[in-house]
């Protein structure tokens, strides 16, 4: 079954200083913050992750052949390693 959910576009400071710009997918009417604090997940998913700053990144690295890109289709982040979040 195929469950509707909103798109919010949101910017993710993680705890080393990256910053990921990007869309999550929560369900209708849910605020961000109550996706974040869902503690039955440890992990979330942004979509369109584009990365900021992306010549200080330290915790990824994306592979384009032999190029590290600042562009994936999907990232799957541990929430602890997220210090703040803001919905653009």
């Amino acid at each position: 079954m195929l469950v509707e959910k909103e798109v919010r576009r949101v910017s993710v400071f993680l705890r080393d200083g990256t910053c990921i710009a990007g869309n999550i997918h929560i369900n209708p009417g849910e605020r961000v913050i109550d996706f974040f604090n869902d503690s039955k997940e440890a992990f979330i998913v942004v979509t369109d992750a584009e990365f900021q700053g992306h010549s200080h990144m330290r915790s990824f690295r994306l592979y384009a052949g032999n190029k590290i890109g600042k562009k994936g289709r999907s990232l799957i982040l541990l929430k602890n390693a997220i210090k703040f979040i803001a919905e653009s």
